[in-house]
C-alpha cells in the first residue's frame, strides 16, 4: 500500500508541478504561459483516474507517459540554468513514480 500511495502522491505532484512551473513561476524559473501549462498537464490527466484507483494497467501507461517528462526535465536542467530547480524536481517526481509503480507491480501475491 505504501507504493500505491507514493505513486499517487508523486503523480499528483507532477500534475501540480506542470501548472506551477509553466504558468505561475516568474521568469526565468517559469514561462508564465497558461497555454503551455495546459499542453503540459493535459496528457497527464488521461491516465489520472486509473492511477488514482490503483489500476496496474493505467499505472503502466502512465509510466510510459512520464518518460517523456523525464526527458524534458533532464533537457531543461541541462540547457536552462534558470529552470534547473523545477526541472530537477520533475525528474525526481518521475523517478519516484516509476519506482513506486515497479514496487507496486512486484507486490506479493496473497497466500493460498
Amino acid at each position: 500500500m505504501i507504493a500505491r500511495q507514493a505513486a499517487r502522491a508523486s503523480y499528483l505532484a507532477l500534475i501540480a508541478l506542470q501548472t506551477a512551473w509553466h504558468a505561475l513561476l516568474p521568469t526565468p524559473a517559469g514561462n508564465g504561459s497558461w497555454l503551455l501549462a495546459g499542453a503540459a498537464t493535459l496528457p497527464l490527466l488521461l491516465p489520472a483516474r486509473g492511477v488514482w484507483q490503483g489500476s496496474l494497467r493505467s499505472m503502466t501507461w502512465a509510466g510510459y507517459l512520464v518518460m517523456l517528462y523525464l526527458v524534458i526535465g533532464v533537457m531543461e536542467a541541462w540547457a536552462n540554468p534558470g529552470q534547473r530547480a523545477p526541472a530537477l524536481l520533475q525528474v525526481l517526481l518521475v523517478a519516484v513514480f516509476v519506482g513506486s509503480v515497479l514496487a507496486y507491480s512486484r507486490r506479493k501475491a496473497p497466500a493460498q
